[in-house]
């Protein structure tokens, strides 16, 4: 009988009974952690890797290859902008249209391969440098500095301020360091969380800014309508029909509408910047840069056959989850104990032989 009750004190000891405590804990924290690891810095690489897929695979549309692409594309850049930045814009042009498919194709292969690059871990630091470059030619004279100084292209329902730079921004963003992803993907980045809070502030205040800019002879609101009408041929009959229909609401309502917006865009800028209402306002900005992606954006022109970029729309979406935020640890020691089961209480020993 004393053999048996030693066995069964041994069989009930604390370190026998604490491990199935102990695991619930532990597969409570894993559960915690793969909730927090839907975003990550890789991820959010994988996808901007992806983006930059598809826009070489547009990229390596026939129609690029044509010297008529190159000529109409880069000539309308320089329209509206400052003598100096006009006349390097066209002078580029001419260098390039002799050889508009050699060019072309390096500057598909060059897309791919940053692409490429950002879906492999080891990769990703030289693909994004050579997107850091990319962006900064692109910017200048594929976008004409994104049609910032011209009095129409810079507005946000044109992809302010210009997609090829989002790329650049959002590239910087997810560059791997050393540091831990604690209160956002961003916090991972050179920048930090705040650091890219601020960026984000600055884009969205820029934004505000541009939509309450009139053209020459135009109004806010007039030059929303003007961009918004202004359809690619091959566009379907759907997005023809939804632009026409976004025209008629801009030109009713006039500036209320321009004023409405912009105040919106502060407030997310604001929000957060100041760190309130942080899920609020990206999903504000969320739905935002999706609306101008479709109405304003038409899609990059993806639809109509001869788009060079899906445009600023997903960029800016991929930007706004680099600052969603992840939690804190200490969210995931609550839920953790939780979860956990309590422990079985221990029959207590008889005393009598």
């Amino acid at each position: 009988m004393q053999v048996e009750r030693w066995c069964t004190r041994l069989g009930a000891s604390p370190e026998v009974d604490a491990s199935r405590p102990a695991q619930a804990h532990s597969d409570g924290a894993v559960g915690v952690r793969g909730a927090r690891r839907l975003l990550t810095q890789r991820r959010l690489q994988v996808v901007l890797g992806l983006i930059w897929l598809l826009d070489a695979g547009l990229q390596f549309q026939p129609y690029m290859f044509s010297r008529g692409f190159v000529a109409d594309f880069l000539a309308m850049n320089d329209m509206f902008q400052p003598h100096v930045i006009g006349v390097a814009i066209k002078k580029i042009t001419e260098f390039l249209v002799p050889h508009a498919a050699a060019w072309n194709a390096l500057f598909a292969t060059t897309q791919l391969a940053v692409g490429v690059g950002l879906l492999f871990r080891r990769t990703v630091k030289p693909a994004l440098l050579l997107s850091f470059g990319w962006v900064l030619g692109v910017w200048v004279v594929g976008e004409g500095l994104g049609g910032l100084l011209t009095p129409i292209m810079g507005s946000p329902l044109a992809g302010f301020p210009g997609p090829v730079l989002i790329y650049g921004l959002v590239g910087l963003v997810l560059w791997p360091t050393r540091r831990l992803e604690r209160e956002t993907v961003a916090s991972a980045g050179p920048l930090g969380a705040q650091g890219t809070r601020v960026l984000w502030a600055a884009l969205w205040f820029g934004m505000s800014i541009e939509q309450l800019r009139p053209g020459p002879g135009l109004s806010p609101s007039s030059v929303m309508t003007v961009i918004v009408s202004m359809n690619k041929p091959g566009e379907p009959t759907w997005l023809v029909h939804l632009d026409k229909v976004a025209t008629t609401a801009i030109s009713s309502i006039g500036s209320p509408l321009v004023l409405v917006l912009a105040l919106v865009e502060v407030t997310i800028g604001v929000l957060v910047l100041r760190r309130h209402q942080v899920k609020a306002a990206l999903w504000a900005a969320i739905v935002l840069s999706v609306l101008f992606w479709v109405v304003g954006q038409n899609f990059g022109g993806i639809l109509a056959g001869n788009a060079t970029d899906p445009s600023a729309g997903p960029l800016y979406v991929l930007l706004a989850f680099s600052l969603y935020p992840l939690g804190t640890n200490r969210q995931g020691e609550e839920a953790s104990e939780a979860t956990a089961p309590a422990p079985a209480e221990t029959a207590p020993t008889e005393l009598t032989a």
